[in-house]
This record gives C-alpha cells, sequence and structure tokens, in this order.
C-alpha cells in the first residue's frame, strides 16, 4: 500500500484546492471552470494567498511524482508530500479563521 498511497494523497490535495476555491466563489461559470482546470492551473491562477500558493504547489510538484514513472524529486517521497498537504491545510484554516474574526470584530 506504500507504493500507492501517494496516488490517494494527490487526488486528496486537488480536492482541497478545489473545494477551497469554489468555498470562496459566487460565479457559477468561474465555479465550473475550477472543477474542470488541472490542478496547477488552479494553484497558479486562482489561489490568491502566496502562502497557501507555495505550499500547495510543492504538494503537487511531489504528487504527481507518485503518479508517474520518472520522479523528479528524488530526495523526497510519502511523508514530505503529507506534510506539504498538512501546511496546506493549516494555511487555509488560519485565512478562514482571521477572516471569521475580523468579520466578528
Amino acid at each position: 500500500l506504500d507504493q500507492v498511497c501517494g496516488v490517494g494523497y494527490r487526488k486528496a490535495l486537488e480536492f482541497l484546492i478545489k473545494d477551497y476555491l469554489i468555498s470562496r466563489e459566487t460565479d457559477e461559470i468561474v465555479i465550473d471552470n475550477i472543477k474542470k482546470k488541472f490542478l496547477n492551473n488552479c494553484i497558479q491562477e486562482n489561489v490568491q494567498n502566496d502562502n497557501i500558493k507555495n505550499v500547495a504547489e510543492r504538494a503537487a510538484w511531489l504528487g504527481n511524482d507518485e503518479t508517474h514513472y520518472i520522479r523528479k524529486w528524488v530526495d523526497k517521497d510519502v511523508n514530505n508530500l503529507k506534510h506539504l498537504i498538512d501546511l496546506t491545510v493549516r494555511w487555509i484554516e488560519n485565512e478562514v479563521e482571521t477572516e471569521r474574526v475580523l468579520q466578528e470584530m
């Protein structure tokens, strides 16, 4: 299973980023475009927060390595991928919570 779990983490990253972007959008045309876009394009074109963009981009790189025959990041593994996804989640949580507090006060 440790040989195939990276593919699942890569898919989870894509769902995380697209769900995050869709949750912030009201325009149905933009939402439909997000659903159809490649993950990297979503990160580059739609993610506005630089912290989220930077760590999600690197997570996508490692996630892609898990799906391809030749690895680009030979010194990184699925543990690094999991760490970057976790960091992406935390940056998203921080953004959402900060916005909530600013709206309340």
